[in-house]
């Protein structure tokens, strides 16, 4: 079934609520689908149906109608970040082989700089009539999202219309959100986190506020904004969220319609996370667990109410996975051993485009414990099961290292790192040309501090072997565009 069929349907049913908006502009769902639908018609002339069409996408409520445009026009897009390099952006649009990119007026120069010679195509451009529904398989895709590989080469990977609507009937069913959520939008939509919000917006009705970028800079003007705009719901990193309590926000103004709050990406800091809960006890908190290679994700912890726990579990998986560990001896049932997490689900995505080598490597054929054969994502993540069942993430099998002739986890580090009360929060590298192990840290306000002195705190709490060698104070770490630590940032600094 098209992605787009319950998108018309809710926009018949409440043509007139809002569906995406941001500080100056909004659609309702009725105007949204207009919009789409029209624009959509062009991009059937412009572009083979199934092929890929390129959006320039930046912090505002034409992002979605421009998303959508493309799949009204039976193709599938491709997010692009207009700020990036133009030699990447040049990578991308060959690799993908877009001959058609949906933007703004303006957006010419960005695709020249890039040595684009296809067509640009805007809203005021659209058709005088709307586009039918194109009619889409469950195996077609529906976008793709270029991420960076280990090689420095962007890699794509696609998802299709099935694998989105798996997620997001499995999302609604586990924690019952409905339409009458106003859905706080943080990740940039050239990230795959995004996704989540677009499709929870255009599935079940709810709608989509995008929150401009330099809110984050001043938090308090943040909150303020979030209750502006009546925001219930946020799914950010938590980076984003470990902002609003590093700079004691709450102490000056507190969210007042803001219900639930969903954090997805990379860990979250244990003190800030403490600092949410103990503020705000009555919200709703759900830590997410994810990859890139599968629509939205697939395992969740919601954190008892008034609990303060000491580290956070992946959780279970949703109603549309199934979850296994793989250890060196076969499949990990028991509490504290180590393996790497097989995914298989219905949302799992096509594939790393044009690379069948990688995709055979990372999407692969596997028998299960019961005998059954079923196509697992190999997911390159290490975790173990707690005494409770749930998953915990231990770290990325590339985090994984061999040091001093001992298997260590950087992400231990980390953890021991952040426990730290002179540590805002930190990153662990390991120093291939050197041979040693460096921690990045950012501190608290009002902490000073050299490296060596918390390497000295640090020593009575690891291993000799696992102890960084050189600790580097940074005023702050340095971060993505999507507000996760930076890591390559760092790692060009050893």
């Amino acid at each position: 079934m098209n992605i787009l069929t319950k998108f018309e349907q809710l926009a018949a049913a409440q043509p007139h609520k809002p569906a995406a908006a941001d500080e100056t502009h909004s659609y309702t769902f009725a105007q949204l689908r207009d919009t789409a639908a029209r624009l959509g018609a062009r991009v059937r002339k412009e572009q083979p149906e199934g092929g890929p069409v390129g959006v320039l996408v930046r912090r505002g409520a034409d992002t979605a109608a421009l998303f959508f445009a493309a799949v009204y026009g039976g193709c599938f897009y491709v997010p692009l970040d207009p700020d990036m390099p133009a030699r990447k952006l040049a990578v991308i649009l060959a690799d993908a082989g877009i001959r058609l990119v949906l933007g703004a007026p303006g957006d010419e120069a960005v695709l020249q700089a890039a040595g684009f010679s296809g067509s640009l195509l805007t809203p005021a451009e659209a058709a005088p009539e709307a586009a039918a529904l194109p009619d889409c398989p469950d195996e077609a895709p529906l976008y793709m999202v270029y991420t960076s590989g280990s090689t420095g080469k962007p890699k794509g990977v696609l998802k299709s219309h099935g694998a989105m609507r798996s997620y997001i009937a499995a999302f609604a069913e586990r924690f019952g959100l409905t339409g009458e959520e106003i859905i706080g939008n943080q990740n940039p939509f050239f990230f795959d986190a995004a996704a989540k919000d677009l499709y929870y917006m255009a599935c079940l009705g709810a709608s989509l506020e995008v929150i401009p970028s330099e809110k984050f800079i001043f938090p308090v003007r943040l909150v303020e904004y979030l209750n502006q705009r009546r925001i219930s719901y946020i799914c950010w990193v938590p980076t984003a969220l470990a902002i609003v309590t590093q700079l004691n926000t709450f102490r000056q103004l507190l969210p007042e319609t803001l219900r639930h709050v969903f954090f997805v990406g990379e860990p979250f800091p244990i003190k800030q996370l403490h600092k949410w809960l103990s503020t705000l006890p009555e919200l709703h908190y759900v830590n997410l667990y994810g990859s890139t290679e599968l629509a939205g994700i697939c395992c969740a912890y919601e954190i008892p109410r008034g609990e303060l726990p000491q580290t956070l579990p992946m959780g279970r998986p949703l109603p549309n996975c199934r979850v296994f560990l793989r250890g060196e001896a076969g499949f990990v049932t028991e509490p504290g051993v180590l393996g790497e997490l097989w995914i298989v689900s219905p949302a799992l995505a096509l594939e790393y485009w044009g690379d069948p080598e990688k995709t055979a490597a990372v999407f692969t054929e596997e028998t299960l414990p019961d005998g059954s054969r079923a196509r697992v994502l190999r997911s390159g993540d290490l975790a173990e099961y707690d005494g409770a069942g749930n998953l915990v993430f231990v770290s990325r099998k590339d985090f994984q290292i061999k040091h001093m002739g001992r298997r260590i986890e950087l992400g231990e580090i980390e953890t021991v790192a952040d426990s730290l009360p002179e540590i805002a929060r930190c990153c662990c590298l390991y120093n291939d040309v050197k041979k040693r192990i460096e921690l990045f840290c950012e501190l608290n306000p009002g902490v000073e501090a050299e490296g060596k002195a918390i390497q000295s705190l640090l020593r009575p709490l690891l291993s000799d072997y696992m102890l960084p060698a050189r600790v580097h104070v940074l005023d702050k770490l340095p971060l993505n565009p999507n507000g996760k630590l930076h890591r390559q940032a760092m790692r060009e600094m050893m």
